[in-house]
């Protein structure tokens, strides 16, 4: 007998979003409360106003301050989480860090740095999650790629082969855990107007980015979040080791 909704009402469920604190992961965060899920941020920054945006959206809300590369936080993050709620349903592994950088000036210290984050961090806090999950029959996993690893720009090579990690991440763990009810699927965003993409990338590029797309504007962290609500649901129950791209048809795959 599998413990899980019938609709994609999240009501009663609850999700644990990475990199909460502004733009991409804040945008979830507030999209799975007003579908009625209990949102547990995760940041190392300022989660004050995503706070406040969750609980004017009626959701139960918990920050935590925890460096998702630290595994034995981790682990006390999902008990503490199960200790009071009981149930873990919904993990979005959101928070990432970019790094400008080309291949001749990329050391190894860098690259370790971006994989740990994009990368490891994501599949330790699905190990960690994945047996509460089990035991209701029930888990969504989604994992935050990237556009760029689509495009031929230059530069972020460790961010972009992260990126590309978490979609062999996420087809691999598909294939194995479906089984147990638990759906993984990744997501693409392309040129979202967030701070890290603001603060990162040339305004010629997000120029020449918008000028290419079938849709004239760039991306919102709302663009993302309502198919990640989707994915989270009950509805896409059929849906698995798929990467969807968000993205104003800059690219199509």
């Amino acid at each position: 007998m599998t413990d899980r909704p019938q609709t994609n009402s999240l009501d009663g469920l609850v999700a644990i979003v990475t990199g909460s604190g502004r733009g991409i992961g804040q945008g979830i965060a507030l999209r799975l409360a007003q579908g009625g899920a209990a949102v547990i941020g995760v940041d190392l920054g300022d989660q004050s106003e995503t706070g406040k945006l969750v609980e004017a959206a009626g959701a139960s809300w918990v920050a935590h301050e925890v460096d998702i590369t630290d595994e034995e936080r981790v682990t006390v993050l999902v008990a503490d989480i199960v200790d009071r709620l009981g149930r873990i349903d919904i993990l979005v592994n959101n928070a990432g860090i970019d790094d400008a950088v080309g291949f001749d000036e990329l050391d190894l210290a860098r690259w370790r740095r971006i994989q740990a984050v994009n990368l490891e961090a994501p599949f330790v806090l699905a190990k960690t999650v994945v047996p509460i999950m089990r035991q209701h029959q029930y888990g969504r996993i989604i994992n935050i790629s990237s556009g760029s690893v689509l495009s031929p720009m230059t530069r972020f090579i460790a961010y972009r082969a992260a990126k590309m990690g978490i979609i062999g991440l996420t087809r691999a763990m598909a294939t194995e855990l479906g089984a147990d009810g638990i759906t993984v699927n990744a997501v693409s965003p392309g040129v979202i107007a967030t701070p890290m993409a603001i603060d990162s990338l040339p305004q010629e590029f997000l120029d020449d980015q918008v000028s290419i797309q079938g849709v004239k504007r760039l991306g919102t962290p709302s663009d993302v979040a309502h198919t990640v609500a989707f994915l989270a649901g009950a509805e896409a129950s059929f849906v698995t080791g798929q990467t969807i791209s968000i993205n104003g048809g800059s690219t199509f795959v």
